[in-house]
Order: C-alpha cells, then sequence, then structure tokens
C-alpha cells in the first residue's frame, strides 16, 4: 500500500511514516524499520516525538537500552522534546532488565525537565520492584500517588497485590483489595486471578473459593 502510494504521486509524511515504521517494530522487523526512518529522514521529512517514541520503544522492548538512550540524546539534539510516554517507555525498559536504579534515574531526568509521571510512569516502576520482590519500594510508589494527584487504576492494585502474595504478605494483601472496592475500583479478571492465585498458594482455599463464586457471579 506504501509503494502504490508512492507510485500514485501521493507524497508520504511523517504520520505516514510513522505508522509504518510502528507496524515494522511490532513485528519485530527491527531492520526495515530503522531503514525506513533513514529514508523519512533523507527525504527531508522531520521525525517528531511519536516517531522517536515508536523506535524507542521497540528498542527497549529487545532490551537494547544503550541504543534507546541514544535515540533519546538525538531527540534532544534536534530539539524534539521527550514526553511522559518517551520517558516511561525507557522506564519501562530498564524495568523489565531489571534495572530498577536507572529506571528511576529516568524518573528523575524526566521530573527535572518539568514532565510529570503518570499513572502509567507509577505503574511501570511499581510493577517492576514487585517484580524485584522490592515490596516496601512499590509501596512507597503507591502511597506517593494520591500526593501527586493521581488515583491508582485496576492495573497498580493489581501489580501491587501480586507483589503482596508473592512475598506472602496475605494480610496486606486482602486490605489492599479491600480498600481497592472500598475506592470504587472494580477489580478485573486479571485481578481477581491474582488474588485466587495468591490465596490458594497462601492455603486460604475457602476463601479463594468465596471470591470465585462473587467473581462468576458478577460475571467477570
Amino acid at each position: 500500500l506504501f509503494s502504490t502510494m508512492v507510485e500514485k504521486g501521493i507524497f508520504p509524511n511523517v504520520v505516514t511514516y510513522t505508522s509504518l515504521i510502528h507496524g515494522l517494530c511490532n513485528f519485530g522487523r527491527w531492520m526495515e524499520a530503522t531503514g525506513r526512518f533513514r529514508e523519512l529522514m533523507d527525504c527531508g521529512i522531520a521525525p517528531d516525538v511519536h516517531t522517536y517514541s515508536v523506535l524507542l520503544d521497540a528498542c527497549t522492548k529487545e532490551g537494547k537500552m544503550k541504543e534507546a538512550e541514544g535515540i533519546l540524546e538525538v531527540m534532544i539534539q534536534r530539539g524534539v522534546d521527550p514526553d511522559v510516554v518517551t520517558y516511561s517507555s525507557l522506564m519501562d525498559g530498564y524495568c523489565l532488565q531489571g534495572q530498577m536504579g536507572e529506571a528511576i534515574r529516568v524518573l528523575n531526568t524526566m521530573v527535572e525537565r518539568g514532565l510529570h509521571p503518570n499513572v502509567f510512569s507509577y505503574n511501570i516502576l511499581i510493577n517492576g520492584y514487585c517484580k524485584k520482590m522490592k515490596i516496601d519500594e512499590a509501596m512507597h510508589l503507591f502511597q506517593e500517588m494520591p500526593q501527586r494527584g493521581l488515583q491508582p487504576n485496576t492495573e497498580t492494585f493489581s501489580a501491587m497485590l501480586q507483589g503482596l502474595f508473592r512475598s506472602s504478605r496475605y494480610g496486606a494483601a486482602q486490605e489492599l483489595f479491600n480498600k481497592m472496592q472500598a475506592v470504587g475500583i472494580i477489580p478485573n479478571s486479571q485481578t481477581y486471578g491474582i488474588l485466587l492465585d495468591g490465596l490458594c498458594k497462601n492455603g486460604h482455599i475457602s476463601e479463594a473459593l468465596s471470591s470465585f463464586h462473587v467473581m462468576e457471579s458478577e460475571k467477570i
């Protein structure tokens, strides 16, 4: 379709190239994606923050953190300001690698540049800490969210629940699940899956069955 478009004399713009690059990245066709990026530059089309973010996100998902940092530097050098999505993608990459110190460094850099972390940013860090079994650090971020005017969502609670159950903090997990419902956050199938798994592994089979019946009655 892209080739036909060019053949018909319809010149692609930054949105066209970004969409194509995004698709190639999603299918792991990294070399073709970078080739299209170079083609975009050769055509005199200026990549925007979304174009760079797509490439940076693809790098982080493949564990290419050095390349991702390089893309961030090029962005800034070319006068394209990274946004919260860009920094969050970089944080996610470091969390996937278990490098929580680097993830926090990126968060601090983002704040220093005058950007405000959103719920998605916090979810990335909380999930990263929970996977590293650093529950106290995750809970600190969880409690910090309201202070920054952010409301934890279903994904936030689910990540914390999983971390608490994995660290055998059954009481705290049950309390958090009750709090989640009290503040009006509706558990989804993933949340209930975490709850059932945690209850069973901690020997609370009757409570797990009770929660399962609630899940069934609410058609979750």
